[in-house]
């Protein structure tokens, strides 16, 4: 009935894939109880750039890749600096909440593609699983972000904003309506296990534990912290790390890969630089320049939070008028400060967001051959 199989190895995996959300859950909440807002600001950022550090070398470093995506290269990063810019002019929190459902959106494909790396390595799942697993997951978070009370307060205040005011019960049913249906898909998800286990198909018990552990972290976190940044913490800790620690292992192998082919098949060589790099015995080299990276970053954006954003709104002002029915006050200065660090701090991942969502497919022979 159950077949093992790993992204990198038993060890790693109970580490990294399914221990971390739990480590990353007290992390933040340790950050919200002793760090002060402005702290909780530059952990955002220190925790979520290095990340991008890697995708760049994923991105940038290999030559026949970066020849091959030049186009979306050079037209993505103009479309999106424009319409970040727009968005922080005219509705902040209008972008800030699709920025959150596209970070979800690229979250849950990480989540999803470390699925597939689970079937693909154990041979198990049905040819429809992956249809199955990705439903779960959107399903999962759709309803996170519709009844908790953390997001809650977000769109609910748009919407007022916008002058579609939303009755105390309408909320209540549009709640209650989330719930009666992600009960119902667990349900047909848990027919399709059943199934899969009739029909032949094996599955692999640490994918289901690795699923369960990250929506364990996005469903705790969102009933228990009412701070975006704190909230972003323990979210940017396992999505950052676990990607940093899954693009070293690929590119490790792809390049041990390219060394023991013959010549003749590898026309386009990695620089040595980078396979140096990537060797365990330079990981403090790596963790380095990842923290220069940000460190640079952070440089850059040493002008008031205000300057930053280049002064285009100020959250409290926006959104300072009271909605009694759903027991919210004036956004406070502290509030409004949280919600406009977050938003910076996720805008600046917009070209990440937009560079993951071409250049890992499972799919990829080329990136299968690196698995």
């Amino acid at each position: 009935m159950f077949r093992a199989g790993y992204i990198i190895d038993r060890r790693q995996d109970a580490f990294w894939f399914i221990g971390l959300p739990f480590l990353a859950i007290v992390a933040a909440l340790a950050s919200q109880r002793w760090l002060s807002v402005v702290a909780l600001a530059s952990c955002g950022l220190w925790i979520t750039l290095p990340h991008h550090f890697a995708g760049w070398l994923r991105t940038y470093a290999i030559p026949d890749e970066l020849r091959y995506y030049r186009g979306r290269l050079i037209a993505g990063p103009l479309v999106i600096a424009a319409g970040t810019l727009l968005g922080l002019w005219i509705a902040p929190i209008t972008l800030l909440l699709l920025v959150t459902m596209w970070d979800h959106q690229h979250s849950l494909m990480q989540q999803h593609g470390f699925s597939r790396i689970y079937d693909f390595k154990a041979k198990t799942g049905a040819p429809s699983t992956p249809r199955f697993d990705l439903t779960l997951m959107w399903v999962l978070y759709v309803n996170l972000f519709l009844t908790s009370p953390f997001f809650t307060e977000f769109w609910v205040r748009e919407l007022y904003r916008y002058q579609l005011s939303i009755s105390a019960d309408a909320v209540r049913m549009v709640h209650t309506l989330s719930w009666g249906i992600t009960l119902a898909y667990l349900v047909v998800y848990a027919g399709h296990l059943v199934w899969c286990v009739v029909n032949g198909h094996r599955l692999n018990h640490w994918k289901y534990g690795f699923i369960a552990s990250s929506f364990f972290l996005w469903y705790y976190v969102s009933w228990q912290v009412d701070s975006l940044l704190v909230y972003g913490i323990a979210h940017k800790i396992m999505h950052g790390v676990q990607y940093i620690v899954f693009v070293v292992f690929y590119l490790r192998h792809k390049f041990n890969q390219e060394e023991q082919a013959p010549k003749s098949d590898s026309s386009s060589r990695s620089p040595h630089w980078l396979q140096v790099l990537l060797q365990p015995r330079h990981v403090l080299a790596f963790v380095a320049l990842s923290a220069l990276y940000a460190l640079f970053f952070q440089l850059i954006a040493r002008q008031p939070l205000s300057e930053f954003g280049f002064g285009l709104n100020n959250f409290s002002e926006v959104y300072g008028t009271p909605i009694p029915e759903h027991g919210m006050q004036t956004m406070s200065e502290e509030a409004s400060y949280h919600m406009y660090a977050g938003t910076i701090i996720y805008t600046t991942q917009l070209l990440h967001y937009y560079i993951d969502s071409f250049i890992w497919k499972v799919r990829d022979k080329k990136v299968q051959s690196a698995l």
